[in-house]
């Protein structure tokens, strides 16, 4: 079953390593590593956590579910508006989703805390329901 919602995810390498494989963008794309965080939505976990394998290899990707919800669009939104000042800037100025300067924890909980503020309606998903 296809569970949504709204995910953490960070990476494990020490070196900075471009966010995409895709060689047309790799010399000109941001670059993460363990010191960055992201929060974002997906509409099936499993799918999404697969797509960070492929780009960063398995063994380097820590993702975690949060909550499940339905309206992972609006949710979504807001928790990036909450990390705003936390946002990562690609090499051309825009801001990621990746953000620097926050700790994984801390990450969490400012996803809660503006699911909460928001009252968008969720349901924290726990090691027993991913």
């Amino acid at each position: 079953m296809k569970k949504s919602g709204i995910y953490i995810v960070q990476l494990k390498n020490e070196v900075l390593i471009p966010v995409t494989r895709d060689v047309r963008y790799v010399e000109i794309c941001a670059k993460v590593n363990r010191d960055n965080i992201k929060v974002g939505k997906a509409k099936d976990f499993a799918l999404r956590e697969s797509d960070y394998w492929n780009e960063f290899d398995e063994e380097n990707v820590l993702f975690e579910p949060l909550a499940e919800m339905d309206d992972i669009v609006t949710a979504e939104r807001e928790i990036l508006r909450a990390l705003k000042s936390f946002r990562k800037l690609s090499p051309r100025g825009r801001k990621l989703e990746w953000l620097e300067g926050i700790s994984y924890e801390d990450a969490k909980c400012v996803v809660f805390a503006t699911l909460d503020e928001q009252g968008i309606e969720y349901t924290a998903v726990t090691n027993e329901t991913y």
